[in-house]
């Protein structure tokens, strides 16, 4: 308990800041105000659904971010229903779409009840006929020309076509559209008539959100030609499916006019051609009661708190000139008409006896898809309550929709909002928010995902920038000081710990106790991922110029030693500076007669030829890919020196999302292919591969291309596990993260994330090795060479 309290008066000063967390977070999780939570994750997921699939934010005609800027205020404000009522509605009002709305069962209008008619022909005023087509008639095989005869076309300058339906009925519908509307429509047309078709946005995974989408940067050849591609990328999609019709060459109808009368019961494929028949001022339309959503587009039904549900428009219906067409000239409601039959043919004459009225000019709708990059909101104080909610939403929702690992994530992630926003309200300080921060981004367990902070890196300047100036290590279970910076300021105190003392705790902390602690706070897809990041960089990680009791086990003696912690950057120099375990060096050369070396990561491209020519005489060859490539086309490149044959080395999935009902989205796969290079130097060897916790994304496919094309033996240690583009993510206050955007395979299907690269022979490295500098995995690679060739 004193240890508790003397981290929440010291707001972070030191490591002790994350047992503070801890406990705030046993508080929250607690939350009392829960209803008052769901709401506010409910607004969230609701911004989500517009910010991705809402087409007036894919048209780039409205910055989402702006939607709960200004409006969950209201919510905050008043956490109640009629808050969230208010809250969620002004943030669809702010759409300028009267399709989308929140929508309650008890005030949707109801419709009278209509009797479907039989077969009626009713002459009107001026050579005019009205006629009853509803589509119970063509059940039994009637067709168009038994209804509009030679004779009555004849005698007839004009038609009013009533097409109202009492229901729903498929198969009725479909006959009363293929056995009369269709080839009617046929009749009026010169040339094909293209249906509106609703458009919607696709994602190919989700683009980073620093890009700038407003310039190309695919490369052009010499001679100008693009051959790129991008991995990830939007686009616009429609659905042709039943999305035109053919012109019948019978010119009998062309001269006369029409006033179709339909209703919502009225099949798909009939009221969509009529209205792109009335786009075309070819025929009037009167509709009676109320428009089917179709109409307008696709729509999602979000179910919200409070029995609330909300209808968020996810496409827009495109007509043949690139507008979004036209509306019936009359609209007749179902209710407060006294006789509305009388009204529809007193309606329906008016507009036969005038001109059709023409459609008014449209504006063409987008070609492309318009994202602008995600702002991050600079400011030298903790962004206010609004922007460090969207910054929440914004990255739950990225998560939600577009993270093709979302099933390796531990905690449910339909309720991860519930469980962050709790800790988000509290991060009223820059600690706390950033403790926010990192908890929500390690929560993925995505080794990308790490936080950087704009100004000070991996935390903001003044809080945790600072570690002790010993470097440690994990032997056996056990943490060891393995290196003693050279920081002459504490040189007394250094001198009282040796390099092979075991760290035992700090600041009284047990370090099994402070590792339980960094847990949620680490990026990491694997426990490799996480102990290379804890004991480099967090586990003696405080405020710069904090100082802390260091606990040590000395030659079977325990003592306490005082050392104050160095600014973070003076620690990464100083480390750097102790070389044990240095480069070999040159990056290629012949070790033992026949036995040759490549340090992947410190190779290029361009220098493979004359390095192949170096290595041609070599039966084995050892590939370092540890760390991380300068070259990020080397391991593909070497790899097609190496490969004899075409080979399938892996295949990546990528997110497919075109709505935000989950089930309706795919995945794609795209399979990963070396093609043989003509050089010939570096085929038909043994090749060992070397590995450790370093190899990470672009490190890691290196080793899977190079394990596709050849027989391989990998040695060493697990890798990071994590690949597939880093993703970036923006946060207010200059904060940003990653996801993996795909997801990698073998070509057996072993996934590369969290699981890292195969190994063939696993090198546990010993307390030794780290104080001799030994390099124990090129010792064992070479070792295993020389055996096979002798």
């Amino acid at each position: 308990m004193k240890f508790i309290v003397k981290t929440l008066l010291s707001l972070l000063v030191t490591l002790q800041s994350v047992c503070a967390y801890a406990h705030r977070d046993q508080d929250s999780i607690q939350n009392p105000d829960s209803l008052k939570i769901a709401r506010i994750a409910d607004f969230g997921r609701l911004w989500g659904v517009v910010n991705y699939f809402h087409p007036a934010v894919g048209k780039g005609v409205l910055y989402p971010d702006s939607l709960v800027i200004s409006n969950i205020g209201k919510l905050l404000d008043d956490p109640g229903t009629s808050g969230f009522k208010n809250a969620i509605s002004a943030l669809l009002s702010d759409l300028n779409d009267p399709y989308s709305a929140v929508i309650d069962s008890k005030d949707l209008a109801t419709e009278s009840p209509y009797t479907e008619p039989g077969l009626t022909l009713t002459s009107l005023a001026s050579k005019s006929t009205y006629i009853t087509a509803s589509q119970n008639i063509f059940k039994n095989g009637l067709k168009l020309d038994s209804v509009l005869t030679p004779k009555l076309i004849s005698s007839n300058h004009s038609f009013v076509i009533d097409l109202r339906n009492a229901t729903i009925d498929n198969n009725a519908g479909l006959k009363q559209y293929t056995q009369f509307v269709q080839p009617l429509i046929g009749k009026l047309i010169s040339k094909t008539l293209i249906l509106p078709t609703a458009r919607s946005f696709y994602y190919k995974g989700l683009m980073r959100e620093d890009f700038p989408h407003d310039i190309n940067i695919l490369p052009q050849d010499q001679k100008g030609d693009i051959n790129g591609k991008l991995q990830v990328h939007y686009g616009l999609k429609n659905i042709s499916e039943g999305g035109y019709l053919l012109s019948n060459q019978d010119l009998s109808l062309r001269s006369k006019r029409f006033c179709f009368i339909v209703n919502r019961y009225v099949n798909v494929n009939t009221l969509k051609a009529l209205l792109a028949l009335r786009h075309r001022n070819l025929c009037s339309i009167i509709f009676q009661g109320e428009m089917p959503d179709y109409v307008y587009g696709d729509f999602y039904h979000m179910q919200l708190s409070d029995g609330l549900t909300a209808k968020i428009r996810t496409s827009e219906m495109i007509y043949e000139d690139g507008t979004l067409g036209s509306a019936p000239d009359i609209y007749i409601p179902c209710q407060s008409v006294k006789d509305p039959q009388k009204l529809i043919l007193k309606e329906a004459g008016f507009l036969l006896s005038h001109p059709v009225k023409h459609s008014a000019s449209n504006q063409i709708e987008n070609t492309v898809y318009i994202r602008k990059p995600q702002f991050d909101y600079p400011s030298k104080e903790v962004p206010d309550l609004k922007l460090r909610l969207l910054g929440l939403f914004n990255f739950w929702n990225a998560i939600h929709y577009f993270s093709p690992n979302k099933n390796l994530i531990p905690l449910d992630w339909n309720k991860a909002l519930t469980h962050f926003i709790p800790k988000f309200i509290k991060a009223e300080n820059d600690s706390l928010y950033f403790l926010a921060l990192m908890e929500l981004t390690t929560s993925i367990q995505d080794g990308h995902s790490i936080l950087i902070n704009k100004q000070g890196g991996r935390s903001p300047v003044g809080i945790m920038d600072g570690n002790l100036p010993i470097g440690t290590d994990l032997v056996d279970g056990k943490v060891f000081i393995t290196s003693i910076l050279a920081d002459t300021m504490q040189r007394n105190n250094l001198s009282q710990i040796k390099e092979g003392d075991e760290l035992i705790a700090i600041d009284q902390v047990p370090i099994s106790t402070l590792a339980k602690q960094w847990e949620k706070l680490i990026v990491a897809s694997n426990t490799a991922g996480f102990n290379r990041e804890y004991y480099f960089t967090w586990l003696t990680n405080g405020t710069s110029g904090s100082a802390a009791v260091v606990t040590v086990r000395s030659k079977g003696q325990i003592k306490d030693v005082t050392l104050t912690r160095i600014k973070r950057d003076d620690y990464y120099t100083l480390r750097g500076k102790i070389n044990r375990s240095p480069l070999k060096e040159p990056f290629c050369q012949v070790l033992e007669p026949g036995i040759g070396y490549m340090r992947i990561n410190r190779l290029y491209v361009h220098q493979l030829d004359s390095l192949s020519q170096m290595l041609k005489d070599c039966k084995s060859i050892i590939l370092d890919a540890r760390g991380y490539p300068r070259d990020s086309h080397i391991g593909t490149k070497l790899a097609s020196y190496i490969a004899i044959k075409p080979d399938t080395v892996a295949y990546n999935e990528f997110p497919f999302v075109v709505s935000p009902d989950l089930a309706k989205n795919h995945s794609l796969i795209e399979c990963e292919i070396i093609r043989p290079d003509s050089n010939t130097f570096l085929k038909n060897k043994k090749y060992y591969i070397l590995v450790d916790e370093g190899i990470q994304s672009q490190a890691e496919w290196n080793v899977i291309a190079l394990q596709g094309v050849t027989r391989t033996t990998t040695i060493g240690t697990q890798t990071a596990g994590a690949n597939g583009m880093a993703i970036t993510i923006n946060f207010p206050g200059q904060y940003f993260s990653f996801f993996s955007g795909f997801g990698e395979y073998y070509p057996d299907g072993t996934p590369n994330q969290k699981l890292g690269v195969k190994i063939d022979i696993p090198v546990n490295r010993t307390l030794r090795g780290y104080l001799n500098g030994d390099d124990e995995i090129l010792s064992k690679a070479i070792s295993e060479a020389l055996n096979d060739l002798h």
